[in-house]
């Protein structure tokens, strides 16, 4: 079982059981600020026994449920920023035979600290004759973001491929509600986790539309289609980016794994960068920290801003790009924060190869992992997974040639130790 930042993940019945669920459900309500809870579910086969069971707990430990059903984890992010707290039932992009838990509270991921409170709290007693109540409940989230993005004048046409994840109803009505024309593929869950791989018929299908947008099965992380092919994660952030500038947004958090493009086209609009440890929360917090109103991560295509949304928000994302398509502004950006190569593995255990990363790098950086800077377009980092028992190994490059050199080399290194 994982408890990182992320949540809590593990695979039912192997290394997460009910009883786990249990505990750090109770943990939970100990360190609430509130007595009401909004919970939702992503589609696994074992998700609605879990969220069955958080609810008892929950009701037990005297917290007033609001249940959304099966919905996507940046609706309870918004909807927390309301009553206080939050859980979401998903391992995110994870394999569906893992689950786990998301932690929210006032509308942001729990911190490190709030985890380990969490890990040593057995929840607080309630009194025998005193019990919270489950209700069904309904979000305003669509009506929400279409008071920020608005009805489009010319709205492009797009394919969505929600994988059957709890983004599948919910991102046709935000499309819809703003004026796009918008299909859907593979309607009940298929795959977790979007990845080129397996976006062949997204990619190939959505030729007749002006994108297509594919989800996790939680609806935090957003894959986007445009141009014939799966654009890489980074271009989907550089595009959030683009969009928070032209509003007057000047201060961004971005994590150690965002391409070094993104970072540029902040500077040369006379932004401010902060960096951050890979990690919903730790953008979060770094963004607390400078008063960032926008961060997000690379690897994952995370856009988060502030203004609406505390949390990487793969729905909102979807509509801000979908707002930029007319009139080419869309296609602009994506000219100016796309052409380098960038690799992006994973490598099973952890190796410590700070001594040799340091002897190809002009500079070194221990923030999160190692991430060394070999000169100003090409670095390497290597760090732990928040979310699986493996090394995280990424590599951007100007070319492709140099990145696979690159990499071939840190691997070398890998696997001489």
């Amino acid at each position: 079982m994982k408890i990182t930042i992320s949540g809590i993940r593990g695979v039912v019945g192997h290394d997460y059981t009910l009883h786990d669920a249990m505990l750090f459900c109770r943990g939970f309500a100990g360190i609430m600020y509130s007595k009401t809870c909004v919970v939702s579910r992503d589609t696994r086969p074992t998700s609605k026994m879990i969220s069955d069971v958080i609810s008892a707990v929950l009701t037990s430990c005297d917290v007033d449920v609001l249940d959304l059903g099966v919905m996507p984890t940046p609706v309870v992010f918004r909807e927390s920023q309301k009553y206080g707290s939050g859980i979401v039932i998903t391992a995110s992009h994870n394999p569906i035979e893992w689950n786990g838990l998301k932690f929210i509270l006032n509308g942001r991921m729990v911190n490190t600290a709030e985890i380990d409170r969490i890990k040593g709290n057995t929840g607080h007693a309630s009194d025998e004759n005193s019990y919270g109540s489950t209700i069904h409940y309904t979000s305003s989230y669509v009506d929400d973001m279409f008071n920020i993005i608005g009805y489009i004048d010319e709205a492009p046409s797009i394919l969505i491929d929600a994988g059957g994840g709890a983004a599948t109803d919910i991102a046709q009505d935000i499309l819809k509600k703003i004026g796009c024309r918008s299909g859907i593929i593979y309607n009940k869950c298929t795959r977790t986790d979007p990845t080129a791989d397996n976006l062949e018929r997204l990619v190939a299908e959505s030729t007749g539309y002006d994108a297509g947008v594919a989800f996790d099965t939680d609806g935090d992380r957003l894959v986007l289609v445009m141009n014939g092919m799966v654009q890489l994660p980074d271009a989907t952030l550089g595009l959030g980016v683009a969009s928070a500038i032209r509003q007057g947004h000047r201060k961004f958090v971005i994590s150690m794994d965002t391409s070094t493009l993104i970072e540029r086209y902040i500077r040369n609009r006379g932004g401010i960068v902060w960096r951050a440890p890979v990690g919903e929360a730790n953008v979060i917090d770094k963004m607390i920290q400078n008063d960032a109103s926008v961060g997000g991560e690379g690897s994952s295509g995370g856009f988060i801003f502030n203004e609406f949304n505390h949390c990487r928000d793969g729905l909102f994302t979807s509509a801000l790009i979908a707002s930029m398509i007319p009139k080419g502004i869309a296609q602009d950006v994506l000219r100016e924060v796309t052409g380098s190569t960038i690799i992006r593995e994973k490598v099973a255990g952890y190796k410590d190869i700070q001594d040799k990363i340091m002897r190809i790098s002009t500079e070194v950086d221990t923030t999160d992992g190692i991430r060394g800077i070999i000169d100003e377009d090409t670095w390497v980092l290597i760090r732990r997974s928040n979310t699986e028992d493996v090394t995280r190994l990424s590599v951007e490059a100007p070319t492709p040639d140099r990145c696979r050199n690159i990499i071939n080399q840190v691997r070398t290194m890998i696997h001489d130790i």
